[in-house]
C-alpha cells in the first residue's frame, strides 16, 4: 500500500513541470513558485479547521520549517525559474536524479542505510545526467540545469524530513502545517511579485497555476508522504524513477514538445542505474529481518 500511495503521488507530481511551463510565460516565476503555496496554504487552513486538528508540538516547528523550505519554497521557486530556460521534458531528465538525492537525504536525516552498489549505481546515473546536459551545451541550458539541481536538492531534503515526521503525525498534517507556517512569507512574496498584466493571461496559464497549487503542492503530498511513512523513504523514493517518463509524456501531449531519442535514452539509463541500486539495497535490507 505504501508503494501504491507513492505511485499516486508521483503521477500527480509528473504534471508539475508541464503545468509550470504553461504559467511562466505570463507570470513572474517567483509569483508562480510561491503563489501556488498561497493556494495550497489556504486549503491547508480550511482542512485543519474543519477536521479539528490540534496544533503540532512547538518542538516540531523547526523540522516543519525544513519541510517548508524544501517543498513549499525551494522546489517550486527553483523549478519555476528553470522552466524559463529549458523545456519541461528536459527538466524531467534532470529531476531523474531525485530518487538518488531522496535516498541520500534519507540516510542523512532518517538514518536509513544503503549498499555500496547503490551508491555506485547512483553515481553512474548522476554522471549520465551531467553528460546529457553537456551534450546539449547551450548557455541557457546551463542556467536552467543549475536551478533544476537546486530544486532537486530542496525537494530531497523536504521529502526526507517530511517522510520522517509523517510516520508519527500523518502525511496530510505534516504538509498542511508546513504550508500554514510558510503562509506569511508566501503571501508577502506573491503580493510583491504579482503583475497586473497577469490577469490577462490565458485560461491555460491559470489552470496550470491552480493545478500546481491544489494538486502538486497539496493533494499530491497527502499520497506521497503517506507512502514514505508506510514503506520507507528509500524504498518508495525509487518510484520516482518513472516520473521523468510521465513528464515526457505529458510534455508531448500538453505542450507539443518533441521528445528526441537522446532524451529518452538518457532518461532510460539514468532511471535504470538508480533502479538497480534500489533493488539490491532493498534485498539486503530484508535479510536481517528474515
Amino acid at each position: 500500500m505504501g508503494l501504491l500511495w507513492g505511485l499516486i503521488g508521483v503521477f500527480i507530481f509528473s504534471l508539475t513541470l508541464p503545468a509550470t511551463k504553461f504559467t511562466v510565460g505570463y507570470m513572474d516565476p517567483l509569483f508562480v513558485g510561491l503563489g501556488r503555496a498561497v493556494v495550497a496554504g489556504i486549503l491547508a487552513v480550511v482542512t485543519l479547521f474543519f477536521t479539528g486538528s490540534p496544533i503540532l508540538p512547538i518542538r516540531l516547528f523547526p523540522r516543519l520549517l525544513v519541510v517548508s523550505l524544501g517543498v513549499v519554497v525551494g522546489f517550486p521557486v527553483f523549478s519555476a525559474y528553470a522552466m524559463q530556460h529549458v523545456p519541461s521534458s528536459h527538466g524531467g531528465v534532470i529531476t531523474g536524479i531525485l530518487p538518488l538525492a531522496t535516498a541520500a537525504a534519507g540516510v542523512w536525516i532518517a538514518q536509513e542505510s544503503q549498499t555500496v552498489l547503490f551508491w555506485i549505481a547512483g553515481t553512474l546515473g548522476s554522471a549520465l545526467v551531467v553528460l546529457y546536459s553537456l551534450w546539449n551545451g547551450k548557455a541557457e541550458l546551463k542556467t536552467g540545469d543549475l536551478f533544476l539541481l537546486l530544486a532537486v536538492l530542496s525537494a530531497a531534503i523536504g521529502y526526507a524530513e517530511g517522510g520522517r515526521l509523517s510516520k508519527k503525525h500523518g502525511g496530510w498534517k505534516v504538509i498542511s502545517w508546513s504550508l500554514v507556517i510558510s503562509l506569511p512569507v508566501s503571501i508577502s512574496a506573491s503580493a510583491l511579485t504579482f503583475r497586473v498584466e497577469s490577469l490577462q493571461a490565458p485560461a491555460s496559464a491559470w489552470l496550470g497555476f491552480l493545478y500546481t497549487g491544489v494538486f502538486s503542492m497539496f493533494l499530491g503530498f497527502f499520497a506521497w508522504y503517506k507512502g514514505l511513512a508506510m514503506s520507507g523513504i528509500g524504498k518508495v523514493g525509487q518510484i520516482q524513477l518513472i516520473q521523468p517518463f510521465l513528464t515526457f509524456l505529458f510534455s508531448a501531449l500538453l505542450l507539443s514538445e518533441k521528445i528526441d531519442s537522446l532524451t529518452l535514452l538518457a532518461g532510460f539509463f539514468v532511471s535504470g542505474t538508480i533502479f538497480l541500486g534500489r533493488i539490491r539495497s532493498g534485498r539486503k535490507k530484508e535479510e536481517p529481518a528474515k
